[in-house]
């Protein structure tokens, strides 16, 4: 994460809540750098199932050109 914030400091870092984004020091970093947390709520796992097969189907159209 240190190096990805020497290249700048986003206002907002979004991302799920995972363990790995949810873990004590990482939230604690961002907060250090005022990066303001949003975490998508619980229970979601439909919208991630929907972003992921837009995906898969927009590499797939890139590759059949």
């Amino acid at each position: 994460m240190h190096a990805a914030l020497v290249q700048g400091t986003p206002e907002i870092f979004n991302s799920d809540q995972g363990a790995q984004f949810t873990w004590h020091r990482f939230t604690d970093a961002l907060e250090a750098e005022s990066i303001v947390i949003s975490m998508d709520g619980r229970g979601r796992c439909m919208d991630n199932i929907l972003i992921e097969r837009f995906w898969r189907i927009l590499r797939a159209m890139e590759v059949l050109r």
